[in-house]
């Protein structure tokens, strides 16, 4: 079962009532690959066993804490990086049916589809709020590295890297 059901998906960032059946398999599918690269595995495992400590609690829905300046902020949780991080994964997989002839693409007479500029940048906008608020996690975590030992930050991973496509090597 995924750490964010999905009640408290929809409280978070809304995701169509017509697709409540595919959202468990999206969000498990989220921790088991997103969430295991960005919390590593033992801390992952240990928010999934035990999602009602203090601490584990205090990670899930946010907290205020003393940043590396001195500053009291606050985070707003690991379920908020979770709804964002599953509403990408809906809006990429949303629009297809799994048939017995394959894949197919859903289309209506009364509607009409996103182009792919469109969804992409549905997408990597919710991927990026996600990652944003991941950062704001991640420095709660280096911050409190006694209350959460099996947090290594080295198993952080940004898996946003930035790649530049289209420079042409010119001679002069």
């Amino acid at each position: 079962m995924a750490l964010l059901l999905y009640n408290q998906q929809q409280a978070i960032k809304k995701i169509s009532s017509n697709n409540a059946a595919r959202y468990e398999q999206i969000a498990q599918e989220i921790e088991d690959s997103e969430l295991a690269k960005l919390l590593g595995f033992p801390l992952l495992y240990d928010l999934q066993t035990n999602p009602a400590t203090a601490a584990n609690k205090a990670l899930l829905e946010g907290a205020e804490f003393q940043n590396c300046q001195g500053q009291k902020i606050k985070h707003k949780g690991l379920y908020f990086v979770i709804a964002y991080l599953n509403y990408a994964k809906y809006c990429k997989e949303v629009g297809f049916e799994d048939t017995f002839t394959g894949l197919v693409k859903k289309n209506r007479q009364e509607s009409e589809s996103i182009t792919d500029g469109e969804l992409r940048r549905i997408v990597e906008g919710a991927q990026s709020i996600a990652m944003t608020q991941f950062e704001i996690v991640k420095e709660y975590l280096n911050a409190n590295k006694s209350t959460y030992p099996l947090w290594c930050a080295s198993a952080s991973v940004k898996p946003n890297k930035l790649v530049v496509h289209g420079i042409k090597k010119t001679l002069l």
